[in-house]
């Protein structure tokens, strides 16, 4: 699998989908969601006020972009109440993830989800426990092109300039974790524009 660092933002990202999360309770949309709805116009904040999304745990829904982000499509998955928020809840969606995705046949996919202080899970390890979700689906007796298709899977991660050494972290950490069930190729940027090269 494929892993690629950016230090663009989320909505720049050259992939099929963006996947992020929202809560049940926090209002407005903070981080990645937040910067979403900007871009759409507010139009996810409309759609909270109409109670057509809710942020309740594994509400799932696709939204297409219409050109208003480089990905064609937005996936947002809701993860329920801010205190209930842990690395064992975000491995878990993961499943439930994956699964969605697979049946999109999407290709590469940008992830960004809530981190930091105030939502006690730091960026490194919310990294490492993506990862390991992700290889806990592939891991769960999955038919032979499931699998395939799980690890030809680009993944993006493109969380900010200053927040790339601790992705980079989670990975290597995530990397060494799983070497035996999944092998992780990281990609970062070569020097701040779009490019990649491989990390070694």
């Amino acid at each position: 699998m494929d892993v690629i660092l950016s230090s663009e933002a989320i909505d720049l990202q050259e992939c099929d989908v963006v996947a992020t999360g929202f809560f049940q309770d926090e209002r407005p949309l903070q981080g990645a969601s937040g910067w979403i709805d900007w871009r759409l116009n507010g139009m996810l904040s409309r759609f909270l006020i109409d109670k057509r999304i809710t942020g309740s745990w594994k509400e799932t829904v696709l939204i297409p972009s219409e050109g208003r982000t480089v990905p064609r499509m937005i996936l947002l998955v809701g993860l329920g109440k801010m205190r209930e928020y842990s690395s064992l809840r975000v491995r878990e969606l993961f499943q439930h993830l994956l699964n969605t995705l697979k049946k999109l046949e999407i290709s590469s996919l940008c992830i960004s989800f809530p981190h930091g202080e105030d939502y006690h899970l730091d960026c490194s390890k919310l990294v490492r426990v993506v990862m390991e979700g992700m290889a806990d689906w592939i891991g769960q007796g999955k038919g032979e092109i499931d699998v395939e298709w799980a690890k030809s899977l680009r993944v993006y991660f493109a969380e900010g300039e200053e927040k790339l050494p601790e992705v980079l972290v989670g990975l290597q950490t995530a990397r060494a974790i799983l070497q035996p069930r999944m092998d992780i190729r990281i990609l970062i940027p070569a020097d701040n524009k779009s490019e990649t090269t491989k990390f070694e």
